[in-house]
């Protein structure tokens, strides 16, 4: 590929047809330069339907961005230099040699007169089929789909022109004038003989001319034919190139899928013939006793894990299986028999070996053109050198003797100078006899190298057809099993998903197992989030009575003397009862379906623990890892069996945050009901004082009238003490590290202290501080009920509003919350968007995690002084004085 010199932006692209080596120089604009285009162009050679083209090393079919590229521009380039004959020849000056007379001084063989030629070999031979990649050369070679078929017909026998030679039988015009009469002879008898020579010598300068003129047709016939044989080698090097990539990406399919294949039907393979096997080892695995009472339940009879499969279709299933599994075998055997038939490495090496020697030949034969056809190119310039020196001395001698002939009185001088001038032309004459039968053997010898070049292009052409139909039929062997491979591999691939509902048997007692362990784990969760929610019930409903007696003890002491205006202005429920906390949330309805799993050391342990009489069953303790399966009364006031605390806290907590407890307060639960108990008779406010007084003498009479009691109360405080604990961080209250101090002083009453008076004090405090506590929660429960209560009804009524509020915000409204930083405990802190409305943080209890933003529905917001800089009453680092308010919030949408 050349640029042309005449126009920048044209481009010149050389195209060689493989099946001839015939080069198709195509020019084209920049902008014209296409793959369509190049084949309109050798339209004319092959039809466009036919044509193959090849771009390489590494050959490929080209594409548009590939032939503009500038790297591929250049190497396109680089391969037309390599491809010129005088790039590696080395230049050198022409070598003169004396030209011996007669045949005796011709070489006798073609290998003789090559030795004399006097140019090295080597530079000759570097140009044909001697380059190789590392140049970063490239070619664009053309092939026909119809010559690689089967009805092509064979190539045209190659003929090389010229064959034969018109030699002249007139000699031309004579450059000298003779006088002549009317008739046309000349009158003067010394100008008809001198005429006679010099027409001879003519004669012979037009035969040599035209020998010398077809030696130099004949030697670049034979370069042109020897190239063209050079582009066809180079073609088949590209077609086999070609093939070599596709043998390769076969061979690695090949592989990779042989790999897959016999991971995969191996373990089919196993599951086919084990499969009765398996159901024999199903029959043996017995179901759980609460699962085969669950199924009889239900009208259906399942003893063993065998009985919950249809046997009789998966067997049939597995059969149809196994038939497909022998199947897909027979077709990986026949197409790794396919994959065995695309060649052997002796094969290709073979082949190779058989190319390697079809080059060679194109070497010898090009080295043959260069040295033996050149010489004898040279040999006819020269002796055309020597016929026109000869006559140019004839025509000299004439024109002298010519000269001497016309004076008017011819002298005996005269007659010696003329015979001096017959003399010397009759010596030149015998001296060039041998000239032209000379030039004439080489003649022979030059169309003889032809004719053997010409047929070794013959041969050529019918080799490269058949290696291009070796080629052709391998690349549509390799094609055919490439596309069986998709074929299988779609085959292995529905294989594997219709093997999955065999596998699903194959994997049941695994999955059993699982499914036993998971019950387990539901159960377990289902309880403790009963017997928390009752023991929040149950400890909200003694909140309650508590509150009913100490309203009672106000309105029955100074309540007394309050004026009308307190009870109808100020306050109008000042003597109204405390209103009743009943959550409506859907009962735990899966209990009902799940069965009683337990595994034998469980409930060899539940045993034990029921036939211990000397440990009450409220207080024993079970096993770390075994359920506890209590039944907390919901008979107390302002509960339910549905009712739950979730929908009333003020957190949004995820399910197993809020419902799962761990092992160890599901323990505390089981324990402490008894001490529950007794702790709502011991710390009730009566409404008589004195009445409590009698209590608090009471429990102390019977602490001094038996150590061992005393003991037992105090245990049974100190877990419930852990149990309000959490159930007050639950609803909102301190965290657990606050009572780290009262953990303290427990441990000293366990110690044995025994100032019972002092202890029982310190507890009835605690108690009470607790259960103000606790009285907060409950108002604040009770606001959240509320405001979700209001909320539900607008929804219902369609007045709700889901409209941002920025300037005001009350219960009900929807705010947008964004985070503006930490606090020290490492949470989110998150404002409320606003205008002229500021310090509404979000209660940090509303959501988990740290999302980028919070929408949410204000359930209850509770107005704050902010404190001093770095305590707990100032979490934002406002200033003191400073009013804030916690707003708690229905999730709405967090990203």
């Amino acid at each position: 590929m050349m640029s042309n010199s005449g126009s920048v932006n044209n481009i010149k692209i050389r195209v060689l047809a493989a099946s001839t080596g015939v080069c198709y120089p195509i020019s084209l604009h920049a902008d014209e330069l296409n793959v369509s285009n190049i084949r309109r162009h050798l339209a004319g050679a092959v039809p466009i339907q036919d044509q193959i083209l090849l771009l390489g090393p590494p050959y490929k079919v080209p594409k548009d961005s590939t032939l503009r590229s500038e790297e591929v521009l250049d190497a396109l380039r680089l391969g037309d230099v390599e491809d010129d004959p005088n790039y590696h020849v080395s230049h050198k000056k022409e070598q003169t040699s004396a030209f011996s007379e007669g045949n005796s001084n011709q070489k006798s063989s073609l290998e003789k007169e090559s030795n004399n030629i006097g140019i090295n070999d080597e530079d000759k031979r570097k140009h044909i089929l001697s380059i190789t990649e590392k140049t970063g050369s490239k070619r664009l070679f053309l092939f026909s789909k119809q010559a690689l078929s089967d009805s092509a017909p064979d190539p045209e026998s190659c003929t090389l022109q010229p064959m034969q030679l018109n030699l002249p039988t007139q000699p031309d015009p004579s450059p000298i004038s003779f006088q002549n009469n009317n008739s046309g002879i000349s009158s003067s008898p010394l100008h008809q003989a001198l005429e006679v020579y010099e027409r001879r010598f003519m004669l012979h300068l037009c035969r040599g001319r035209a020998l010398a003129d077809g030696a130099d047709m004949r030697l670049l016939s034979c370069k042109k034919c020897v190239s063209e044989q050079a582009v066809m080698a180079q073609a088949l090097r590209a077609a086999v190139s070609n093939l070599s990539d596709h043998r390769n990406g076969a061979a690695r399919t090949r592989t990779e899928f042989t790999d897959t294949f016999q991971t995969k039907t191996s373990k089919h393979s196993s599951l086919l013939h084990d499969f009765e096997g398996l159901l024999s080892r199903l029959a043996d695995i017995p179901l759980h006793p609460a699962i085969v009472a669950n199924a009889r339940a239900n009208g259906r009879i399942m003893e063993t894990l065998l009985d919950t499969v249809p046997v009789e279709r998966e067997r049939a299933w597995a059969n149809q299986c196994l038939t497909s599994h022998q199947r897909i075998t027979s077709l990986f055997a026949e197409l790794d028999t396919a994959f065995s038939q695309l060649g052997t490495p002796a094969t290709r090496e073979e082949e190779a070996k058989e190319d390697r020697l079809a080059e060679e030949e194109i070497v010898n034969l090009w080295n043959d053109v260069e040295g033996v056809a050149t010489f004898i190119r040279n040999g006819q310039s020269e002796r055309l050198g020597t016929l026109t020196d000869d006559h140019k001395e004839v025509v000299r001698v004439v024109l002298n003797a010519i000269a001497v002939g016309d004076e008017n009185e011819p002298t005996k001088s005269d007659s010696g100078d003329a015979q001096a001038a017959f003399s010397a032309l009759e010596t030149m004459s015998k001296a060039s006899v041998n000239i032209l039968p000379s030039m004439e053997a080489d003649d022979e010898k030059l169309k003889e190298i032809m004719v053997q070049i010409a047929n070794a292009k013959t041969n050529a052409m019918k080799r490269m057809k058949a290696r291009l139909r070796q080629v052709s039929i391998t690349q549509s062997a390799i094609q055919r099993v490439l596309t069986s491979v998709n074929v299988l591999r779609d085959a292995l691939s529905q294989q594997c998903d219709n093997m999955s509902h065999l596998d699903h048997v194959a994997e049941l007692p695994s999955a059993y197992k699982d499914f036993l362990v998971e019950i387990r784990r539901r159960r377990t969760y289902g309880e403790a989030v009963l017997s928390t929610s009752n023991a929040m019930m149950d400890r909200l409903a003694l909140m309650r009575s508590d509150e009913v007696k100490a309203r009672e003890k106000f309105l029955r002491g100074s309540g007394r003397h309050l004026m009308p205006a307190f009870f109808e202005i100020f306050v109008p429920t000042l003597a109204s009862p405390p209103p009743l906390f009943t959550p409506q949330l859907p009962a735990m309805v899966e209990m009902d379906t799940l069965p009683n799993i337990e595994s034998e050391t469980k409930a060899m342990a539940r045993n034990e623990t029921g036939n211990d009489v000397s440990t009450p069953k409220e207080m024993a303790v079970p096993d770390d890892k075994t359920p506890v399966h209590h039944n907390v009364a919901t008979d107390a006031p302002g509960a339910s069996d549905a009712s739950s605390l979730t929908e009333s806290l003020p957190t949004n907590r995820d399910e197993s945050n809020s419902a799962v407890e761990d092992t160890n307060d599901k323990q505390m639960l089981s324990g402490s009901k008894q001490s529950i108990e007794n702790k709502e008779q011991c710390s009730s406010a009566s409404a008589d004082e004195n009445s409590g007084n009698d209590h608090i003498e009471t429990v102390r009479h019977d602490a001094g009238r038996t150590d061992g009691k005393v003991n037992e109360k105090l245990e049974a405080l100190a877990n419930e003490n852990t149990l309000l604990r959490k159930v007050i961080e639950k609803l909102g209250g301190k965290s657990p590290e606050s009572y780290l101090e009262e953990d303290g002083s427990m441990e000293k009453y366990r110690g044995g202290n025994t100032d019972d008076g002092t202890a029982l004090k310190e507890l009835q405090s605690k108690l009470k501080d607790t259960n103000n506590e606790l009285t907060d929660m409950k108002a604040k429960s009770e606001q959240y009920s509320s405001a979700l209560a209001e909320i539900k009804k607008d929804k219902e009524s369609g007045e709700i509003c889901d409209k941002i509020s920025h300037s005001s915000f009350k219960v009900g409204d929807v705010g947008l919350f964004m985070p503006t930083g930490r606090k020290s405990g490492g949470k989110r802190t998150y404002l409320a968007f606003h205008s002229n409305c500021p310090h509404r943080y979000l209660s940090t209890d509303s959501i988990d995690g740290s999302p980028d933003y919070v929408l949410g529905r204000i359930v209850y917001q509770e107005e704050l002084i902010a404190g001093a800089n770095g305590t707990d009453a100032n979490p934002h680092g406002l200033h003191s004085g400073t009013k804030f308010w916690i707003l708690t919030v229905e999730v709405l949408k967090i990203p």
